[in-house]
């Protein structure tokens, strides 16, 4: 049996997966959701509102067949249906017959088996108690979706409805579970996470030779809890935050992947800025190990400079931080990332890191590539979120960008030389020494963090940009 958590930010709907259902004096208001709820027509007029209670229209799952799979690389068949797998292993057929998918087990499953919680405590013997309750699932077939109407419990739940009403999202998360699930290129039948192929752990998501992409198909899902999850402003920043006393051993990576509902750039696409910024980083290591740069002040930050965006910002969300840098072309080197990261509410270790935390920064791009948890790394969409622009915000950072910015036209006014030339005696380091000790555990997941946080700078910016980012990284790490 594998237990899946599936979010319905996953699926592209192209509108929210959540609003709350308006009430009048006879009940829901049918006329406002007749579009976006038009498969409950039938039913809510006639739903009587309890007191103290809100409803929730929710959109769960997309059926593969129109959606694809989600970002998790599962894919829900919309019913039974013949698949062919582009290069079945020894022993499978070349077609499967699949189950009835989303048409036979959505609308029953959460109908008898479902209830609301809330961060996934849905053990009852152990004294875990339901905040809400699943009043009606139906599967859209003309939208090809799954969607129910939930019952909250008003006062539990308020947080998450004030923000509804702030204009913010309300985050949901689904409990499901399968007996097995099947490989959409090989037909390997999986009953455990560790009997998954390699199309799946380690080149989910990616096309193949075939031309189709890697994902697991489920086409018998049990769907047994709905829960409202918070999503710290920066789900990375939230593990993080465990970083600094993490044990040998500690897998850091399951956690980071386990968390979160962002919906990050298209996989296709962040490998393909991966791996252009990793040729990139090779190129430039090179020259950096051999070239004195008569004016190196022009690609190294001045540390004072950088204490100083760390302390103005400190009272604005890191996520609108990292946004408004990362428009602006100002590279956050890992110092100052892991800083701003520290000023969210319990995370401030980080701001104890070892200014050489991530280890050697020359190869940490090519890393990546190599990792075999690169595809759960370019998935994550921590950085890539867009803010509405804060103009205190922006008029405090418009200040730094003529000094820390890796924009052409800000580092284009000073005069740069590059002299190939021998060893030159180096400037006195800065002091290295810090309260944190991390282990390699530690270490690899700011790497990656940082690794994919370079992913989303060069998703923004051109490519002249991403090169005196990288060059200033290069002189970064030279002095780590």
């Amino acid at each position: 049996m594998i237990h899946k958590r599936i979010q319905p930010e996953s699926f592209d709907f192209g509108m929210p997966a959540v609003e709350i259902i308006g009430a009048t004096s006879r009940g829901l208001d049918k006329t406002a959701m007749v579009k976006r709820a038009s498969v409950f027509d039938d039913v809510l007029g006639d739903l009587e509102k309890k007191a103290d209670h809100t409803y929730l229209h929710v959109i769960t799952t997309g059926a593969g067949e129109y959606y694809g799979a989600n970002l998790n690389g599962d894919y829900f068949n919309e019913s039974e249906a013949e698949f062919a797998f582009p290069e079945p292993k020894p022993g499978i057929s070349k077609m499967a017959k699949l189950d009835g998918g989303l048409k036979k087990y959505h609308d029953e499953t959460y109908s008898k088996e479902a209830k609301v919680y809330q961060e996934h405590k849905s053990n009852e013997m152990a004294g875990d108690k339901p905040s809400g309750a699943i009043k009606y699932a139906r599967y859209n077939d003309k939208m090809h979706r799954g969607e129910l109407i939930i019952e909250v419990d008003t006062k539990s739940w308020e947080p998450r409805l004030n923000k509804k009403a702030n204009g913010e999202n309300i985050y949901l998360s689904m409990g499901c579970r399968v007996a097995r699930d099947i490989c959409s290129t090989c037909g390997n039948v999986a009953k455990t996470l560790a009997e998954h192929c390699d199309h799946f752990t380690k080149h989910k998501g990616e096309l193949n030779k075939h031309g189709s992409r890697n994902f697991v198909i489920n086409d018998a899902p049990h769907f047994y809890d709905i829960s409202g999850v918070d999503v710290p402003a920066d789900r990375i920043a939230f593990v993080l935050s465990k970083v600094a006393s993490a044990e040998p051993g500690a897998d850091l990576t399951a956690a980071r992947y386990a968390l979160g509902t962002r919906r990050p750039m298209l996989l296709t696409k962040a490998a393909a800025i991966l791996g252009k910024l990793a040729e990139m980083e090779k190129e430039i290591a090179a020259q950096v190990a051999e070239e004195y740069m008569e004016n190196n002040g022009e690609f190294k930050d001045d540390p004072e400079e950088k204490k100083m965006l760390v302390i103005k910002v400190k009272g604005y969300p890191a996520d609108e931080v990292i946004d408004s840098t990362i428009r602006k072309g100002i590279l956050l080197t890992p110092d100052v990332l892991f800083s701003i990261l520290g000023n969210e509410e319990g995370c401030e270790n980080l701001k104890g890191l070892p200014i050489g935390c991530c280890g050697d920064l020359g190869t940490i791009l090519r890393d990546l590539i190599a990792s075999p948890t690169c595809n759960e790394e370019l998935l994550d969409g921590s950085f890539d979120t867009r803010c509405p622009v804060d103009i205190s915000l922006d008029s405090i950072l418009e200040s730094f960008v003529g000094g820390l910015s890796c924009k052409p036209a800000p580092m284009g006014i000073k005069s740069i030389r590059v002299i190939i030339s021998g060893p030159v005696q180096k400037e006195q380091k800065q002091d290295k020494k810090a309260s944190v000790q991390l282990c390699k555990e530690a270490t690899d997941a700011l790497r990656s963090t940082y690794a994919r946080y370079l992913v989303s700078f060069a998703e923004r910016n051109d490519k002249a940009t991403w090169e005196n980012a990288l060059r200033k990284l290069a002189y970064y790490n030279k002095d780590a």
